[in-house]
């Protein structure tokens, strides 16, 4: 399903409709996204997102980071591989992803947020819920990035001071980058997609999957900020 399909996205209208609450924008994203899911291929949306389809199980199975996920099949619960349903937001993240998957081979070309269209509008949120995070958590101790990032099956990228390299989602891969500071300039960071990364998840949804990868490593090094 290609992304078109999600402008009528409800997360979107919160800033046409303040009063909404998020709750109720939540609900119905992922009831529209349910309504749509059930009219695809199942074989089809694993061949473009890399799920894996379980027939005799009836369930999806899809991983992120190094976390197993299923997703029930034909209601779309999002069970964790504790056996717990996916908070709401995560649950969004993945029926999105399902839904807008187009199977494109990756570049690995890495974009910024800023290069996404309409990256822009949303640039301070996602500066602020990942970036900014992980420079915080990470100054004067980048080397433990790359440790962190190992323990998710990450490994150590080519750019900034130090970076890491994490698949996310099995066809959304991300970079995180960071530099010292020094006398002239603060520590600072970024988070990168592969270039064809809006052709898995709407803009929306890659400022929540920053935030959910930033999340990970803080709460990992035992210092969530």
């Amino acid at each position: 399903m290609q992304r078109d399909n999600l402008q009528g996205n409800p997360l979107e209208k919160l800033r046409d409709n303040p009063r909404d609450s998020w709750q109720e924008a939540w609900t119905t994203a992922v009831e529209l996204a349910v309504d749509e899911l059930r009219q695809v291929d199942l074989e089809e949306c694993c061949s473009r997102s890399g799920a894996v389809w379980n027939r005799e199980d009836a369930v999806l199975g899809l991983s992120f980071l190094n976390r197993a996920y299923k997703v029930r099949i034909p209601e779309f619960d999002v069970i964790s591989e504790t056996g717990e349903e996916a908070p709401i937001r995560e649950k969004i993240l993945f029926l999105h992803y399902l839904q807008t998957a187009s199977g494109t081979p990756l570049k690995g070309e890495w974009i910024a947020f800023t290069q996404v269209p309409s990256g822009e509008l949303y640039l301070g949120n996602f500066r602020a819920r990942s970036v900014d995070r992980l420079v915080r958590s990470f100054d004067g101790r980048e080397t433990e990035l790359v440790e962190m990032a190992e323990a998710l099956e990450g490994v150590a990228g080519e750019y900034g001071d130090v970076s890491v390299v994490l698949r996310a989602l099995p066809r959304v891969p991300v970079a995180l980058v960071l530099w010292r500071g020094d006398e002239e300039f603060p520590p600072s960071g970024d988070v990168l997609f592969d270039a064809t990364v809006v052709d898995y998840l709407p803009m929306e949804d890659m400022v929540v999957l920053a935030e959910m990868v930033a999340s990970q490593l803080c709460n990992k090094k035992g210092k969530a900020v």
